[in-house]
């Protein structure tokens, strides 16, 4: 049998060698690595999809309701419950599935690194327990620092996202706490902040284009559907489409195939976090590379 591929995090990597390395990662331990993160998400992941159908369903409904009426002197006679129920549900779910995707994932790589490359699935099912409400805690503390830089001024926001885009490394790998992570992570980066946001860039442009096309099929589908059966833009008649077995079965793909990309910008995330790492302070698996005693 041929021996297991194992991939070095510990060690410096261009831009290049991190996104070549990140799905070098997924294409040799896809099997493992994304059973495992099913295992521990799938239903959340589905509860959230379904969330999200129920959010579009509803906000349909509100928005063609409120395009329909004539009392424009008092739009909000309107039940907005009807919105604001399914807006709240589908934050929560998507919160909880994100959140186990993101912690299972980096709970397997922890592993990985461990125990080169044999990694203890219980051990991770273990880890990624414990830190769930961690990294829930600190994705909400995170979000209200993004959103606050945001709105003094663009550009404060997208440099405080790429600075705590780190704190989850140093959340699991480093055993740091969220607050500690947040704040940690400032120094962390200093000195290192434009190569992070090149690779996340790169990173997200790449999610972009597979998800543009992973939609292809329920927008042609949508487009189909209103083109010959929607005489006019009546939102009762277009919300006709949710109730399309073909329709929702394409929107649960699409839904479910974003939620395993986010895990490339997880995996990505790690290898940046040793690159710099490494560059500061390298280990002695690193040393040995160079043949430094």
């Amino acid at each position: 049998m041929q021996d297991k591929i194992f991939i070095e995090f510990k060690k410096k990597r261009d831009l290049g060698a991190i996104i070549s390395d990140t799905f070098k990662f997924l294409s040799t331990e896809w099997k493992s690595f994304f059973g495992s993160i099913l295992k521990a998400a799938i239903i959340p992941i589905f509860v959230a999809i379904g969330a999200m159908i129920y959010y579009a369903i509803s906000s349909t409904t509100v928005f063609g309701d409120m395009a329909n009426t004539s009392d424009f002197d008092n739009p909000f006679n309107l039940n907005f419950t009807e919105l604001i129920i399914p807006v709240f549900i589908f934050i929560s779910a998507y919160l909880v599935a994100y959140a186990l995707v993101t912690v299972s994932a980096l709970s397997y790589i922890k592993s990985y690194i461990a125990n080169k490359g044999v990694v203890n699935i219980k051990g991770v099912e273990t880890l990624a327990k414990d830190k769930f409400g961690a990294y829930i805690g600190l994705f909400l503390l995170n979000g209200i620092i993004v959103f606050v830089g945001a709105l003094f001024c663009f550009l404060p926001g997208i440099y405080l996202g790429v600075v705590l885009s780190l704190s989850i490394c140093l959340l699991i790998f480093q055993e740091k706490s969220a607050m500690d992570a947040i704040t940690d992570s400032f120094n962390f980066i200093k000195g290192h902040w434009w190569e992070t946001f090149g690779v996340l860039i790169v990173i997200q442009l790449i999610i972009m284009v597979i998800s543009v096309v992973v939609d292809l099929p329920a927008t042609f589908y949508q487009f189909i559907h209103i083109g010959f059966g929607v005489k006019n833009e009546d939102a009762v008649e277009i919300l006709n489409i949710f109730k399309d077995p073909i329709y929702i079965i394409l929107l649960v793909f699409s839904y479910f195939i974003k939620f395993i990309l986010y895990t490339v910008t997880t995996v990505a995330t790690v290898f940046i976090y040793y690159d710099i790492k490494e560059q500061r302070n390298p280990s002695r698996t690193m040393i040995n590379e160079i043949g430094v005693e």
